[in-house]
């Protein structure tokens, strides 16, 4: 019975195992960007870290994995940023058109009110910038919050780009 048992445990393993070498075969690699330590003078500095995400929407699954931060790993390893467990799943929407990215977010300015400082603001552009900037088919991105591209770039304190 006891071999019956360890043989069926190795089996589930196999098969887990399996499944999930599988997903991975079928998720493509993109990167997210975070800052690392004290940034100094340079707020706008990030650094890349690897993600993976299910094929099409590539760009929005990179904005997802973005906005729910840090792993646990990198935390420990000085990863921070803007995003985290409180901005996951703030994302709305994401629309591609003649290069030109449309994301919408939830309203953050609540999760993340110091966001609004000349430094924190240049943080969260980067890490919003360099990882929509690594497809090859974004040209450029406009932010909004809750469908408004005003109040994304008052909230930063900042001009909204053309349409």
């Amino acid at each position: 019975m006891r071999s019956l048992l360890l043989l069926a445990s190795a089996l589930v393993l196999a098969v887990g195992w399996a499944d999930a070498l599988a997903a991975r075969e079928r998720a493509v690699r993109v990167v997210v960007y975070f800052p690392r330590g004290d940034p100094g003078l340079r707020c706008d500095r990030v650094y890349p870290r690897p993600r993976w995400v299910r094929p099409p929407a590539v760009l929005t699954g990179a904005l997802r994995a973005l906005l729910a931060g840090p792993t646990p790993a990198e935390r420990a390893r000085g990863y921070g940023g803007w995003f985290s467990a409180r901005t996951a799943g703030m994302l709305r929407s994401v629309s591609l058109r003649n290069g030109v990215a449309r994301i919408d977010f939830r309203d953050l300015r609540r999760v993340i009110p110091n966001a609004s400082s000349a430094c924190g603001s240049a943080l969260l552009l980067a890490q919003l910038d360099r990882t929509v900037a690594q497809f090859p088919t974004v040209r450029r991105a406009v932010y909004s919050l809750q469908g408004s591209r005003a109040a994304f770039y008052e909230w930063l304190q900042r001009s909204p780009p053309s349409p």
